[in-house]
């Protein structure tokens, strides 16, 4: 019997609960529901209707201004505010806010774990990477979150882990970080050709997506540009359908614009995939430089030549559990309701210590 990969199985789950956030289903544009009502207008000789229909300036404006998932995109900007101003108890709180429903919802986590880090509070922000890193998410997330985890470990002089989390960076990003840095240069590959031709109603969703999230920048779906250009492509798309169909060489002006139209927003669809992959390979850029830095930086510190005094770490126990809990043994292959309710305890490096250099 064949068995469904853990991440494809969370994916389905999602896919359900996100079809109840944001714009409702019949807020949302079908294409096929438009090129029902082009192919209505086109037989009934209703020119009003037909140019209200094919004026994508308007449906634009209309479709794209739809509030999808709103609540927690301002929670989000709220939370990254306070985040700027060093108010990290209050970003926290409405980090913690974000929905697991959300398409927001792993930033959330990542950025809360930022907080905690900067709170010195190492044992959060780790317990926070946990949920982050955890197989179902670890080659879907941003590179962002093997340094963050990595840097945490070498200020709690977990140089072990620091090595274990840069290895695991390579073997899980890899394949990702050539695809982004390809698709930066030639605007598509399979995955995006995936989702162009599934593509079936607008504003997307992350429930559209599918697996095809890990090969192609992250959140590019909300992207509005691209957004519009997709939309256009694929009204354009069902236009010519409709038009080749039932009224082949009755419309010759009407189709020319439409073919026009077709190739024009493909280009620009490739144009800003491109865009949207470069800013994220570049990103990725940096991050890879300060994984390696933290990297070396732990290799000096494991040949420098200091004495610790094991007095000066500190010391932390679990909370102990209650009769209505269980504990099993971190196997690496956690539950679903297991994410984000990770604890974590660390021995903290001794500070203010000079290394020999």
């Amino acid at each position: 019997m064949m068995k469904t990969p853990i991440f494809s199985q969370f994916m389905i789950a999602l896919a359900v609960v996100t079809a109840t956030v944001g714009a409702r289903a019949e807020d949302r544009l079908s294409t096929q529901k438009w090129a029902n009502d082009f192919a209505a207008s086109l037989k009934s000789k209703n020119t009003a209707q037909t140019l209200q229909l094919i004026d994508f300036e308007k449906l634009d404006k209309k479709v794209l201004n739809i509030c999808d998932d709103c609540e927690n995109k301002e929670k989000m900007a709220k939370a990254r505010k306070l985040y700027s101003e060093s108010k990290y108890d209050e970003a926290r709180e409405l980090y913690s806010q974000i929905s697991k429903k959300s398409p927001y919802w792993l930033q959330a986590v990542e950025e809360k774990a930022w907080t905690y880090f900067r709170q010195n509070q190492l044992e959060n922000a780790l317990a926070q990477t946990k949920t982050l890193l955890s197989p179902q998410f670890a080659s879907y997330v941003g590179s962002e979150s093997y340094f963050l985890q990595s840097l945490a470990q070498l200020k709690a002089c977990n140089y072990k882990e620091v090595f274990e989390t840069n290895k695991s960076f390579k073997e899980k990003q890899k394949t990702r970080l050539i695809e982004i840095q390809n698709l930066s240069k030639t605007g598509t590959n399979e995955a995006f050709q995936k989702v162009i031709a599934s593509a079936e109603a607008f504003p997307m969703r992350f429930s559209d997506i599918d697996d095809s999230a890990n090969r192609l920048p992250a959140l590019f779906f909300k992207d509005i540009e691209l957004q519009r250009q997709l939309m256009r492509y694929k009204l354009a798309e069902k236009a010519l359908g409709v038009l080749n169909s039932d009224y082949s060489g009755t419309s010759s002006k009407l189709q020319a614009s439409f073919e026009k139209t077709k190739a024009s927003s493909l280009a620009q669809l490739q144009n800003r995939m491109k865009q949207l992959a470069s800013d994220e390979t570049n990103d990725n850029f940096k991050i890879v430089q300060k994984l390696n830095l933290v990297e070396v930086e732990a290799v000096q510190r494991l040949h420098a030549d200091v004495e610790l005094d094991k007095n000066l770490f500190k010391k932390g126990d679990f909370n102990r559990t209650n009769a209505e809990q269980l504990v099993f043994v971190d196997d690496g292959r956690p539950w679903i309701d297991e994410l984000d309710k990770y604890e974590v305890r660390t021995k903290a490096c001794p500070q203010n210590i000079r290394r020999k250099m």
